[in-house]
């Protein structure tokens, strides 16, 4: 909410992350453009409550993309300049459409803004893995590793020294 993120930026946050990507809320962005600061744009589908139901895509990588196109070309227009894109893990997406799109990640590369990657203990990866959500570390840690390989150049974790430690071999490998 705009009104949240205005608050929170005046008492220090450095950002503002919205998984409607301005969509829920008709202040959000020129909220955004008026404090400038970074701002995450996520992809989403419907609100908290109808997401679950709006998972039918003819082509769920054109479709973010495409997503990302009109909402970057409206926060442009709004002199929205640092703009982080993440994909959305886990909102209108089922656990198959979420590996299509880490598995596909580099894709969104063509929009040439940052990714960032959420799936710390997702139910992408305890639901796989027939186990309970505090026991999906390694499964975070591996698909980080991928997220990395593919293109992402923010984690959002909530195991900060598994990460770290993700982050810092994936730099190794590449140099």
């Amino acid at each position: 909410r705009s009104t949240v993120a205005r608050a929170c930026v005046l008492e220090g946050a450095s950002l503002v992350n919205d998984i409607s990507a301005g969509r829920l809320d008709a202040e959000m962005l020129a909220t955004v453009a008026g404090l400038n600061v970074p701002y995450i744009a996520m992809h989403s589908r419907g609100n908290p409550q109808t997401m679950a139901s709006l998972t039918e895509y003819s082509d769920l990588l054109k479709e973010v993309v495409d997503h990302f196109h009109q909402r970057l070309g409206i926060m442009r227009g709004m002199g929205i300049k640092d703009v982080i894109i993440d994909p959305g893990f886990g909102f209108a997406k089922t656990i198959a459409q979420n590996f299509t799109l880490l598995k596909n990640l580099e894709y969104l590369q063509i929009l040439e803004r940052p990714i960032l990657v959420g799936a710390s203990r997702k139910s992408m990866i305890w639901k796989t893995l027939s186990q309970k959500p505090e026991d999906a570390l390694n499964g975070t840690t591996a698909l980080n590793a991928i997220a990395l390989i593919k293109g992402a150049g923010i984690l959002r974790v909530h195991d900060v020294k598994a990460a770290q430690e993700v982050v810092k071999l994936v730099m190794a490998m590449n140099g």
